[in-house]
């Protein structure tokens, strides 16, 4: 890989010491550094047109932020079939796993092939309202549907290939990938599952019923969440954490697996379970 995208989330590089650092090594060892033109925006505003403008130029895209900013990055490279590299400048950074001072070591393995590129299953989601498809989109981490601020419990009928499996009142669904088996689904109870596995994992919410569980399908089926009739206030959907679509009683979403991959640049030395390990228990390797 020659030309190298670099995306940089400006609020967590402030003055872009870590990102020059990245520049600075991708020379080094004979690489090209593509960058955007730079707007004025900061943050995570405007990172979509930014990996839009890089796309078509790089073989490979290297995100600098914490997980948010490798979401919404992935979110339009995988349209390109580009591989995606995160360097951690968040907290626990599970899709952006190389550390600050691991950044010469991360682009010396790739100059020298020393990585793989794992192939993550995606969801691809389908609002209903009124019976009439409403919005689609794809998520790598997950779909959530959740009470809009609302004090009121949710009532969510749930199927698993139009076969009904039960009625979840509660704060909402989570309906995960393996790869977001560590996001919010965690949060909420559900099982941490190998990234790379193949199925789909759905969490209740602060359900409100003694033996509510998470369970998880196969990647073959889909999963079907129907918000009860008699909700009258607003629900929300949300994709990956980064779009949101507004739902009310009556409406519902199917979830199945996505046609497309997300393609995750991963330096060999990283074990997920190793990685797993130290970022949830804390605890260094012996």
């Amino acid at each position: 890989m020659k030309n190298i995208g670099i995306i940089t989330n400006n609020e967590k590089d402030v003055g872009f010491a870590y990102t020059n650092m990245l520049i600075e090594s991708i020379r080094k060892f004979g690489g090209q550094a593509v960058i955007p033109t730079r707007s004025v925006t900061k943050g995570m505003e405007g990172l979509d047109n930014e990996v839009e403008e890089i796309c078509s130029k790089c073989e490979l895209i290297i995100c600098l932020g914490g997980d948010g900013t490798f979401l919404k990055t992935a979110r339009t490279a995988y349209l390109y079939n580009l591989p995606i590299l995160g360097i951690n400048l968040g907290s626990l950074g599970f899709l952006t796993d190389i550390e600050k001072g691991e950044i010469d070591k991360a682009v010396e393995s790739i100059f020298q092939n020393n990585y793989i590129i794992e192939e993550r299953m995606m969801l691809s989601s389908r609002i209903y309202k009124e019976g009439k498809l409403f919005a689609e989109d794809v998520a790598i981490n997950d779909v959530s549907i959740s009470r809009a601020g609302i004090p009121r419990i949710l009532h969510l009928s749930t199927y698993i290939d139009d076969n009904f499996f039960d009625m979840f009142p509660g704060d909402g669904i989570v309906v995960a990938t393996p790869t977001g088996s560590t996001a919010y689904s965690m949060s909420a109870g559900g099982p941490i599952a190998e990234p790379t596995s193949k199925l789909i994992i759905v969490t209740p919410i602060c359900p409100h019923m003694l033996y509510s569980r998470s369970f998880v399908a196969s990647e073959e089926r889909r999963v079907k969440v129907s918000v009860s009739d008699g909700f009258e206030h607003k629900a929300l959907v949300t994709v990956d954490g980064q779009k949101n679509y507004e739902i009310t009683g009556g409406d519902y979403i199917e979830i199945e697996k996505a046609a497309s991959k997300v393609k995750i640049l991963k330096i060999h030395s990283k074990n997920f379970f190793t990685v797993l390990r130290n970022k949830i228990y804390d605890r260094k390797e012996e």
